[in-house]
């Protein structure tokens, strides 16, 4: 049975819009606290996957990641649900500017594990007063019960992309 809200219009329609304006209004946020480090937000994004940041949520079927081990772009691709072609430019971009490196594995020289350089990290440090700001604005009106709420309600309709979508390319709309 399909939910309706007070003006006839549907709540499941109505959520996966607002979710679209959400993630225009909050790539526009990442821009404006990226750009301090002259940095995209993807770019961003991409380091703090590299730096192991445990804030992303990630799908089941991808293994928990060692301190220290690096992680290799498919990994990110799975991660974010985005092609490898995609991770790959962001990488090199990342490469060239000295944020990142590569190693290659011992056993198969074609998968390069990506690492943090001191300069990566630098950059990572440096945003995060900005980040936490960000979150703070954000997340003002809603009290800590209503946080975990909304993390929880998040997380459940991620899951469910990832599923339906095998590795997580597949969105609603």
């Amino acid at each position: 049975m399909e939910l309706t809200l007070q003006n006839g219009a549907s709540v499941e329609e109505t959520l996966v819009l607002t979710f679209f304006d959400l993630a225009n209004q909050l790539s526009k946020l990442g821009e404006e606290v990226a750009s301090g480090a002259a940095l995209t937000t993807q770019q961003w994004l991409i380091l703090l996957q590299i730096a192991g940041d445990p804030n992303f949520p990630l799908p089941a079927h991808l293994p928990e990641r060692s301190n220290g081990a690096g992680v290799m772009g498919s990994e990110i691709a799975l991660a974010r649900g985005v092609s490898r072609a995609s991770i790959s430019v962001l990488v090199s971009q990342l490469l060239k500017r000295g944020l990142v490196r590569q190693e290659e594995e011992a056993g198969d020289r074609r998968r390069k594990r990506l690492f943090l350089t001191d300069e990566g990290r630098r950059i990572i440090d440096a945003l995060e007063e900005a980040r936490q700001r960000a979150n703070r604005e954000l997340f003002t009106d809603l009290d800590s019960a209503e946080r975990r709420v909304l993390l929880g309600a998040l997380r459940k309709c991620l899951g469910r992309l990832w599923m339906a979508g095998g590795n997580g390319a597949q969105s609603a709309a």
